[in-house]
């Protein structure tokens, strides 16, 4: 690839993440409330001691600044360790930024949209792929994120008694994602679409 390729290359790749970004923030309310049913089911299944709420959450700062908050309603108790729990009927709440959790959308998309294609048909099938797992993306980061905001505020509480409970496993998760794993995740998604694309058209 010759210099000036990379250059029109790289170009085309900062235009598609600002039309996305832009779009993320302007459209992303609707979006968040359209996948809430399957962030919920996805929720439930990981925390099944919980029942989930969302809504979105209007920033004070900026009309377009949104946040996802979880308002979890505690079924059974919670077991922290030998002293200590979580009783019935209390609700727990955190929050994430809907730009930050959309941050995979916008990287596979960017990538999908400038990804050199033959044909027209091969872009529209790259684009429905990727709004696929991109919605599957979203549903192995985000209920992660939420729940295990809520987690890690109970764990110096667990550990300070005896028998503490284990780690759940989606903490590490989280942790995985918020360290650069969603932008891997995100990658890998598009590299899927490509591949199945490929497989696709030849088919």
């Amino acid at each position: 690839m010759s210099r000036r390729e990379l250059f029109v290359l790289t170009r085309r790749g900062l235009l598609a993440w600002l039309v996305l970004s832009g779009l993320v923030l302007y459209f992303g309310e609707w979006l968040a409330k359209g996948l809430f049913p399957l962030l919920k089911a996805v929720m439930i299944s990981m925390a099944p001691n919980l029942s989930p709420g969302l809504k979105m959450v209007k920033s004070a700062q900026s009309q377009l600044d949104y946040s996802i908050e979880l308002s979890a309603w505690v079924l059974r108790p919670v077991y922290l360790n030998a002293s200590h729990f979580i009783p019935p009927s209390n609700v727990l709440k955190s929050s994430a930024h809907l730009l930050h959790s959309f941050v995979p959308l916008v990287i596979e998309g960017s990538i999908l949209l400038v990804w050199p294609v033959q044909h027209w048909r091969q872009r529209l099938v790259l684009i429905g792929l990727g709004l696929l797992t991109a919605v599957l993306v979203v549903m192995a980061t985000l209920p992660a994120q939420l729940l295990g905001k809520l987690e890690i505020s109970f764990q110096d509480i667990a550990e300070s008694g005896i028998n503490p409970r284990q780690v759940p496993w989606f903490v590490d998760w989280m942790v995985f994602c918020e360290m650069g794993g969603r932008w891997l995740l995100a990658i890998a998604a598009a590299w899927l679409c490509i591949t199945l694309q490929r497989a696709i058209l030849r088919a």
